[in-house]
């Protein structure tokens, strides 16, 4: 199913989107004016603008703002072609893209066009075609600036570590990536990293808006989701791959969570795959 959504906002200092969280869809990021901290994974990076940052289908994320304006585009798969799908994953793979302050302008008002065209009313099969056109743009912009960003000074993958955030919490979540499928207690972790469980406990929390096995439970989920998908394993096979400790166990928190089983999940993405192709 094509999907389409754009957004112009001016966020605050201070702005927090909440928990970390997943879709199925390509999201972008242009920061026009202004701050803001990007967390991925085990990292949080420092965006300044004018910088462009592209998610992937079902990458867990979460943004903090100190001030800014952002024009954020989220689009399906199949709203796209190969080539252009095969281009946004190559930017997702750069990070962070810093364009020179001369393309700001031309930028601004390429997505300034398009959310003209998004926001009229009908968004109808043709305004639909006038967008699809006024996106290739985009894209094509994109393309041109980080090509000449390769030999141009102004060109820069930012990766400063938000100093609000403890350093020993970037460990822990280094930690939860690597081993999110084995079972261990708060107290195996304060012991691995020489913390109390009330510091690690509001220290994490403080820093990405969960806890600690809310984090945990997310990256199995999301794992889990990734093998309904692509693979064709049991849901005991896929139950044991990703940490839960029975298949039945697997499909009562994947109905909890997602709001569907795994068999419905499985069955919907082929659908799409189907419609996008």
């Amino acid at each position: 199913m094509s999907y389409y959504n754009l957004q112009h906002k001016n966020q605050p200092v201070g702005h927090n989107m909440g928990p970390l969280h997943t879709h199925d869809f390509f999201e972008l990021e242009f920061l026009a004016t202004g701050e803001r901290y990007y967390f991925t994974k085990s990292q949080m990076y420092k965006m300044e603008a004018p910088t462009l940052l592209v998610l992937p289908p079902h990458s867990t994320h979460k943004f903090e703002s100190n001030g800014c304006e952002v024009y954020t585009l989220q689009i399906s798969p199949e709203s796209l072609s190969e080539d252009q799908r095969n281009f946004l994953n190559h930017l997702a793979k750069k990070g962070v893209l810093r364009f020179p302050t001369s393309k700001l302008s031309p930028l601004c008002s390429t997505f300034d066009t398009l959310l003209q065209i998004y926001n009229s009313f009908p968004f109808n099969a043709h305004k639909k075609m006038v967008f699809s056109a006024n996106l290739g743009k985009l894209f094509h912009m994109f393309y041109s600036y980080a090509n000449v960003q390769t030999h141009d000074t102004h060109y820069s993958l930012v990766a400063d570590v938000n100093p609000s955030t403890a350093p020993v919490i970037l460990k822990v979540l280094d930690f939860l990536h690597n081993h999110y499928t084995e079972q261990f207690s708060l107290d195996d972790l304060c012991k691995r990293f020489h913390v109390s469980k009330s510091y690690l406990s509001a220290t994490f929390l403080r820093a990405t808006n969960t806890t600690v096995f809310q984090y945990k439970l997310s990256l199995q989920l999301q794992e889990a989701k990734r093998l309904c998908r692509e693979t064709r394993h049991s849901y005991e096979k896929i139950a044991e791959l990703t940490g839960f400790s029975s298949g039945n166990y697997f499909r009562l928190i994947f109905k909890k969570h997602e709001g569907q089983t795994p068999n419905q999940h499985r069955y919907n993405s082929l659908e799409k795959r189907k419609k996008g192709n």
